[in-house]
């Protein structure tokens, strides 16, 4: 029999060798029982000391700190020689020049580390209050954002419901809000999912593209290692697990959604829904996204899982879309600020009107409403989920904008996908479901109980926006305000229609625009492939007249 001794001696022993061994510098040796899953997204830091190669993750350093470490010292070598030693921080910043812009002639852009009209943008007043509930914008609970407050107020202002709960407003995130990382969202999307990523100076894509596994790296990079501002605006993630299809928008926002109603591909030409429905934005601090229209105005649902944003926002009046047309067609736009850009209109020099600033933060959901003009800031590191819909009452708002689309030259992919065909399925249904039709418009409903909710409020004062719809007189500790009179010749129609005129209009503005889709689907085959002729049938002349006949049922007598 061997002798227990023996035994332990002999481990002793193995054990005395395999310290003897030396160790592969090139291995980390903090997981070396349990090694990491080895991947183009792990970083490694070296031992100025022992030589010795470590996962940054496995020695507990951020991927933040990294490039303010001047000398690195691993916890072994740190006994015997001290602490790593961290780099000498200047007090006083230094500007990292564009060179590529002076290279090109610029000197707008020669300081990378902030876009030039941030400066103007951070200064701009009046900023809206969010201790007030009536002021530039509507603040309110979770309970009160309901399809039916978006029916009866009309939206004359966006809208902020604070520190937002999970499941609240019908909202559910896909874990804990705090969780919604960067990191998280590169889990679940993939490494080497392409993105686009955006560069803050040029207002441009990065040309060759990124995937994640790049943008995370560059998110986390410390901000003084950052060779450019870059921000991720148009990842759509709604197919994604865990993450999109975990996700439920706010009920408001699917009970309003034309697209969920109306969408079908019934001549089996394989068209998927347009995926606008959920967008995950990262935006490191500093970025800017200058003035712009959501594609085809639609409205915007927007909730912060991290971080903080500013918005600039100007409403959609006659003068102010205008205005942002002009800008927009300007050879020199990007070194124009949009809020003091102006033009001689009908005999008189305007300038855009009516702009506030608002400011987000973390469990906020802003509701931002069809065709408003807005630019953003992100003064710290942010991310968000946010998503855009189409409307059936905003249906001549979004015709309008998809028109100065059309007339700026914005590229197809940033217009709203497939949107004529929408157009044409919304049609079809409403006008095989005009129980619902009435009821979507909602034109008529709950007037008074809106006056009790904007008089409930706690504010002695109110913001009147001209062109924009404000159908309610607000009673202050002061005076009666009665709403401005409307710059929209459009809308002043409807403020002195009845509700039936109203959804004349809105059937109106869709059978023009599907007269010309359908003209210009004589020429182009890919118009034409937009039409459902197997819902419609093939005689479109006839259809268009029914829609028409349609319309005139709701035409005043």
């Amino acid at each position: 029999m061997v002798s227990t001794t023996y035994i332990l001696s002999i481990q002793y022993y193995q054990q005395l060798l395999q310290m003897a061994k030396p160790k592969d510098t090139s291995v980390c040796q903090l997981c070396i029982q349990n090694p990491l899953d080895e991947s183009d997204a792990i970083s490694w830091i070296r031992c100025d000391i022992c030589r010795q190669w470590l996962h940054t993750i496995c020695a507990n350093i951020p991927t933040s700190q990294l490039g303010k470490i001047a000398s690195y010292h691993c916890a072994e070598c740190e006994a015997d020689h001290g602490p790593s030693h961290l780099k000498r921080q200047l007090k006083r910043a230094r500007v990292k020049i564009d060179y590529v812009a002076l290279d090109q002639g610029e000197v707008f852009a020669v300081d990378k580390s902030e876009h030039p009209h941030v400066s103007t943008f951070l200064a701009f007043e009046p900023e809206a209050d969010r201790s007030k509930k009536l002021s530039y914008i509507d603040i309110v609970s979770a309970e009160e954002l309901t399809k039916h407050y978006v029916l009866s107020t009309e939206l004359p202002k966006p809208v902020l419901v604070p520190n937002v709960d999970n499941g609240e407003s019908g909202m559910e995130l896909p874990c804990a809000r705090e969780n919604i990382t960067v990191a998280y969202i590169t889990e679940k999307t993939g490494n080497n999912e392409p993105v686009e990523v955006m560069d803050v100076l040029s207002q441009q894509s990065e040309s060759p593209g990124w995937n994640l596994g790049q943008w995370r790296k560059y998110f986390y990079t410390d901000a003084l290692d950052r060779d450019r501002i870059r921000n991720v605006i148009s990842l759509e993630v709604s197919e994604v697990e865990d993450l999109g299809k975990s996700f439920l928008r706010p009920e408001m926002v699917r009970q309003m959604d034309l697209v969920d109603k109306v969408w079908c591909d019934s001549d089996g030409n394989n068209q998927k829904r347009p995926k606008v429905t959920v967008y995950c934005l990262m935006s490191v601090a500093g970025s800017y996204t200058d003035f712009h229209i959501d594609f085809s105005g639609t409205p915007v649902y927007y909730t912060v899982c991290l971080g903080t944003k500013t918005f600039l926002m100007y409403p959609p009046t006659e003068d102010n879309l205008l205005l942002f047309k002009l800008w927009c067609q300007e050879p020199q736009q990007n070194f124009m600020w949009f809020g003091d850009y102006s033009k001689r209109i009908r005999g008189k020099k305007m300038k855009p009107s009516n702009g506030f600033r608002v400011n987000l933060h973390k469990g906020d959901l802003f509701i931002i409403p069809s065709g408003w003009i807005h630019s953003v800031h992100t003064p710290k590191d942010a991310v968000i989920i946010g998503g855009n819909y189409l409307t059936l009452r905003d249906v001549p708002m979004h015709l309008k904008i998809y028109n100065i689309e059309k007339e700026t030259r914005v590229p197809a992919k940033y217009r709203f996908p497939m949107f004529n065909k929408v157009l044409w399925l919304t049609s079809w249904y409403y006008f095989n479901h005009k129980d619902e039709f009435l009821a979507d418009t909602g034109l008529n409903l709950g007037k008074q109980e809106t006056t009790q909710y904007l008089d409930n409020q706690e504010s002695n004062q109110y913001l009147v926006i001209p062109g924009v719809k404000q159908e309610y007189a607000i009673k202050t500790e002061h005076e009666t305000i009665y709403p401005a009179k409307e710059i929209n010749d459009d809308t002043k129609k409807l403020e002195s229609t009845s509700d039936n005129d109203k959804r004349r209009m809105i059937l109106e503005s869709m059978i023009a625009h599907l007269k010309e889709h359908y003209e210009t689907s004589k020429t182009k085959p890919v118009a034409r492939k937009s039409i459902p002729f197997a819902l419609i049938g093939k005689n479109i002349p006839e259809y268009l007249e029914k829609l028409e006949n349609w319309a005139k049922e709701y035409q005043t007598i």
